[in-house]
């Protein structure tokens, strides 16, 4: 390729990402790593703040309140932000839970997530429940046999069985990880049989519950992630635009070996600062 089709390429591409209306975000590997900001990360999100243009920060993580995500943005030197530019998983799962007519749900799920669906009007059934309109397990942290056998039995019963995310794992600091909701759901499945529906990424009903929320148009609706399997993935079944960077966990090399195509492959967001402003 030679320098102006290169130029002509790089200049096709800002071209397109000054259409997109809507940035849904990962965080960590995203715009951070740790607490520490990602070099960009800052300009970048001040310009959309400046300029009106819709971004969010979409996590898998059914266990915190979304407001703790917004402390976690403010701590690492972003302003304005309201629980209005979160999502999570749980949302996903309550977006799902109202499209499909549940209502009296049976919840394994950290203290965090029961508020959650308690301001959203669930109702929320205790462990002695005979009955439910759905069973749900998040990432929960809280846990325990009560809750383990009470899911088991509704869902060995009939009652449909959902779960917020499919992560195996949550990455903890110095390597160190712990159970998330995909490890939980296994257990259940082992004694049930039963295979939950996952909801959170990079399962379609996260972009239909990112519609739904934005009222963006979906050729104009882009998740911006670091890893190929879950934000890439997420874009290619929900038919939004997909882009990858390479600031987190993949590499170039785990894109031209996989078999999800990102729509654009950037060093990181400053790229689209760059390309936007």
């Amino acid at each position: 390729m030679t320098g102006s089709e290169k130029r002509g390429k790089v200049n096709r591409a800002a071209a397109e990402l000054r259409e997109i209306e809507c940035f849904v975000l990962d965080m960590d590997g995203t715009i951070n790593l740790g607490e520490n900001l990602i070099p960009g990360a800052k300009e970048y999100i001040e310009y959309m703040q400046k300029n009106g243009i819709s971004f969010y920060f979409f996590t898998n993580n059914s266990s915190k309140a979304p407001e703790d995500y917004v402390k976690k943005l403010e701590r690492l030197g972003f302003s304005g932000m309201t629980r209005g530019n979160i999502m999570t998983s749980g949302d996903v799962m309550i977006h799902y839970l109202r499209t499909h007519g549940g209502q009296r749900i049976y919840l394994a799920g950290t203290p965090e997530l029961e508020a959650q669906f308690q301001e959203a009007g669930f109702t929320l059934l205790p462990h002695d429940t005979q009955t439910a309109d759905f069973a749900v397990l998040g990432f929960d942290k809280t846990f325990n046999f009560e809750k383990a056998d009470t899911i088991s039995r509704l869902i060995t019963a009939g009652v449909p069985f959902l779960a917020t995310n499919i992560d195996r794992v949550c990455p903890l600091e110095d390597g160190k990880f712990c159970p998330d909701c995909g490890s939980m759901a296994c257990m259940i499945t082992h004694a049930t049989g039963i295979e939950p529906k996952f909801v959170g990424k990079p399962f379609k009903e996260t972009v239909d519950y990112i519609l739904a929320k934005t009222g963006s148009p979906r050729e104009k609706t882009a998740m911006v992630g670091d890893r190929l399997y879950t934000d890439v993935k997420t874009a290619v079944n929900g038919g939004i635009v997909g882009i990858a960077v390479l600031s987190g966990e993949i590499s170039y090399q785990d894109i031209e070996e996989g078999d999800v195509a990102p729509d654009y492959i950037l060093d990181s967001v400053y790229d689209i600062y760059t390309a936007i402003k």
